[in-house]
């Protein structure tokens, strides 16, 4: 039966994970170029003259060394370092792009460079590369979510680890309809980093698994642990989809009734309610509750159904 809601949803969420992982991805990314500028010496040339990139990094200037690499790879396009650190500084800077329309040019112009960099023989970094590759194919779009898990693993292999890098292959593993390879990374990552939305993304990942204790388990621990009253709600939501899935009414109108408690405008909450009262035969109350929610939305296209068809 189609749904109207946006409240609830039973699939993953990239939009709240990826706030998450941006969030992660700029202090990585961070530490790692100041690692790298550390480690090859604070001049390194980008541009047709020696610039300091730990500086330009550190300013936050990525336009500049986005500049000055544009122009040394005109006089040495296949210059590894230019490659390398160009292609960072456009995973950088696309990732804090919240317009897709801004962010998808630049994150398609940090994997140019990068794959271009891979070509190379003895090509600096190659571990670091496919790291970045990993998660700016996790960014381009889900259909990329394939190369993403391979980039990821690549990196793996070469010996490189970071501590976001469990959450994004998490992630793409869901993308692709692997949710026990996601449910491996995510807990891997909930040891390192328990957080609310980390929880409620592996007890969403376990209701895909049809593994409904477990899925239990972790939405309580997101709404214990969480001061987001939009990601309580939706961790509500799902656990009265999995009560009323099971048959255990009660328990799936108690959290309906906690949604309403501090949401009264909810309309799918009433919704719900109605749908438990006609599973248990009320349907005088049923109707009572689609009214309800008609009222709040009279667009809600379930009341709709419900009442007029």
């Amino acid at each position: 039966m189609k749904r109207h809601s946006s409240s609830h949803p039973s699939r993953p969420l990239p939009f709240l994970t990826q706030i998450l992982l941006v969030a992660s991805s700029v202090v990585l990314l961070s530490l790692l170029i100041y690692w790298i500028t550390a480690a090859f010496s604070n001049q390194i040339t980008v541009g047709p003259t020696q610039v300091n990139v730990l500086e330009l990094w550190n300013n936050g200037s990525y336009d500049e060394i986005l500049a000055n690499g544009k122009e040394e790879l005109k006089r040495i396009p296949l210059d590894s370092g230019t490659l390398v650190f160009s292609g960072f500084a456009a995973f950088h800077k696309g990732v804090a792009e919240i317009s897709v329309e801004k962010k998808l040019p630049l994150i398609n112009q940090a994997i140019i460079l990068l794959r271009k960099a891979l070509l190379l023989p003895n090509t600096p970094l190659e571990p670091e590369i496919h790291y970045i590759l990993g998660k700016a194919y996790f960014h381009k779009s889900k259909f990329y979510a394939d190369l993403s898990i391979l980039h990821l693993t690549k990196a793996r292999e070469l010996g490189y680890f970071a501590t976001d890098m469990n959450e994004y292959l998490g992630l793409a593993y869901s993308l692709v309809g692997r949710f026990k390879e996601a449910s491996e990374y995510f807990l891997k990552a909930v040891e390192k980093t328990p957080s609310d939305l980390l929880l409620w993304t592996l007890g969403q990942t376990y209701f895909q698994m049809q593994k409904f204790d477990e899925a239990i388990r972790f939405l309580r621990m997101s709404i214990d642990k969480t001061r987001d009253r939009a990601l309580e709600q939706r961790c509500r939501f799902l656990l009265g989809e999995i009560f009323t899935k099971s048959k255990q009414f009660s328990l799936a109108q108690a959290e309906y009734l906690v949604i309403l408690d501090k949401n009264p405008n909810s309309a799918d909450a009433h919704f719900y309610l109605g749908e438990i009262e006609l599973n248990q035969g009320n349907k005088d109350a049923a109707r009572a509750e689609w009214r309800k929610a008609f009222k709040i939305d009279p667009l809600h296209f379930n009341a709709n159904q419900r009442l007029f068809n």
